[in-house]
């Protein structure tokens, strides 16, 4: 076999890059070592800006399918001593609306991401999915990558081992391999950050709790007292829970059963164990850390391989699928011929940036909860109190969403200065300067309003003010679909001004949203 792009890893990014590149009619092969999606939730929040991916897949309806019916009372609560026991305080949901994004944001359990991007790269025709294989070996050349595989194991939908897939030759290899990537130990990348955080049990649960929580409904219950401390997740809003539960430095999850979990989680809910059924439990170490290269000669790093975040905030999920959509793009217009090699340099110059900007974030997050943590543990409860008063949960997360700027040679500087906002986390101001994110506005399409982020594809993508001279941009970007104000869509003229353009103007947007130029004819 000989596929363009050989894809180790079938999480959330691995799929993403894999459907990417298929639905760019690059023969792209994905290997994942589990047969099925493991239904243990990990990670679960899924940000505006993800959802614009999954809105251009055609995928956001399935997508949201799958997430909260209910609406929480808070982003998160803390209980002292159990659910049932005194409210310490509640970060409040933060503010949510379309008028940055066509889309909101979402909490839904990766396991139905998952599945629903399984699907899609089933139906693509360009993918050839080798679910219960895993990767043997793989050695670099100068025009490819050879593979080596070998099936893990695991009973996968088929009736014996796919013949000719031992081995195969790919021109790129992306290893979304996750947090301990075997590909990026091979390449002798070392991920960098503060070390070890902490050892958790992530235990998943069933029990209906609606009673208990009436008005008191977060997104995350943490409860805290002088000798424990366990963190809650709705799954569900409804009847599914994840518990983190805290191990000491030397304890092995093994020593752990369902019936001390189930005990655990019954005192901290503050409610019967009967009531309570363990449904799985997985260990994870919080140890955050970020690889300091992307890419080594035609391998590339996606996902937890590339950056692992801390999971307050739930960013960590988000900045690799982002990631993926950068890659994906970019590999394609490369294999196609459309694009130099040159342009996959890009890749790291931009995402690695944001990734460390997300952990910064994350940390952040993170560094609140242990403040809240060890205030309690030590009695000073007016001091927890204080610290979840003023949460940094509840602010909007706008500039972490939209105001991610990059700086690359994928673009074309057009020598203006940004905007910037004085917090950078939370605060954004739309622009479309080249290497900021397009503007989102509404637009009419014959009887259809939508948003103009909904005309991008796979190409690059001109959008022309209402006197713009064809030709002209023709000339400048031959390779953009031109799409142009009263000819293809309708708006309000405001768009002009949002864009910094006049009506002769243009800006020339890439598939992944992002401005690569802009002509502004004033």
């Amino acid at each position: 076999m000989k596929p363009d792009v050989v894809v180790v890893g079938g999480g959330p990014c691995g799929l993403l890059v894999a459907l990417l590149l298929g639905r760019q009619g690059v023969q792209t092969v994905l290997i994942e070592k589990h047969a099925q999606v493991l239904d243990h939730p990990r990670a679960m929040g899924v940000m505006r800006r993800t959802n614009e991916i999954f809105m251009q897949l055609g995928l956001l309806d399935a997508v949201m399918q799958g997430g909260m019916r209910s609406s929480p009372d808070a982003l998160s609560i803390w209980f002292r001593g159990a659910m049932t026991g005194e409210e310490l305080g509640r970060a409040r949901m933060p503010d949510d609306d379309t008028q940055y994004s066509p889309c909101l944001k979402l909490h839904c359990p990766q396991p139905h991401i998952e599945k629903v991007l399984r699907r899609a790269v089933l139906e693509c025709p360009s993918v050839k999915c080798l679910f219960g294989y895993r990767l043997d070996s793989f050695e670099q050349g100068p025009d490819g990558v050879r593979v080596s595989l070998t099936p893990s194991g695991q009973q996968a939908d088929r009736p014996e081992p796919d013949p000719g897939v031992d081995t195969m030759h790919a021109r790129y290899m992306v290893a979304a391999d996750g947090d301990r990537s075997a590909i990026r130990d091979a390449l002798g990348i070392v991920r960098r950050g503060p070390g070890e955080r902490g050892r958790f049990l992530s235990v998943y649960f069933q029990a209906d709790l609606t009673q208990e929580l009436q008005g008191r409904m977060g997104l995350l219950c943490n409860v805290v007292d002088s000798e424990m401390f366990e963190a809650f997740v709705a799954v569900d809003g409804q009847s599914h829970w994840l518990m983190h539960h805290f191990l000491d430095a030397q304890a092995q999850h093994q020593e752990h059963t369902s019936d001390e979990m189930r005990a655990v989680i019954a005192q901290a809910c503050g409610i019967e164990a009967s009531r309570i059924q363990v449904l799985s439990m997985n260990p994870w170490v919080m140890s955050p850390s970020v690889a300091p290269v992307w890419r080594k000669d035609r391998v590339f790093l996606v996902g937890d391989a590339a950056a692992r975040v801390s999971p307050a905030g739930g960013l960590g999920m988000n900045n690799g699928l982002q990631s993926a959509h950068n890659l994906a793009w970019k590999l394609g217009h490369v294999v196609r011929g459309s694009a130099p090699d040159a342009l996959l340099d890009s890749y790291e110059a931009e995402r690695l940036p944001a990734a460390r900007f997300t952990f910064e974030n994350s940390e952040g997050n993170s560094s609140e909860v242990f403040r809240v943590v060890e205030a309690a543990m030590s009695g000073r409860w007016d001091e927890a109190r204080e610290i979840v008063r003023h949460s940094r949960r509840a602010a909007p997360g706008y500039g972490q969403d939209f105001g991610i700027v990059y700086e690359s040679t994928a673009m074309i500087p057009d020598d203006t200065e940004p905007l910037i906002a004085s917090d950078v986390v939370n605060e954004y101001i739309a622009q479309a300067r080249p290497g900021h994110r397009a503007p989102h506005f509404m637009i009419q399409v014959d009887d259809r309003t939508e948003s103009v982020l909904s005309l991008l594809d796979y190409r690059y993508t001109a959008l022309l003010g209402p006197k713009a001279e064809f030709s002209q941009y023709k000339r400048l970007w031959p390779s953009a679909i031109q799409i142009a104000d009263g000819r293809d869509f309708t708006a309000s003229s405001d768009w002009l001004d949002l864009y910094g353009i006049s009506e002769h103007g243009a800006v020339l947007v890439r598939p992944d949203g992002y401005v690569a130029a802009r002509e502004a004819c004033r």
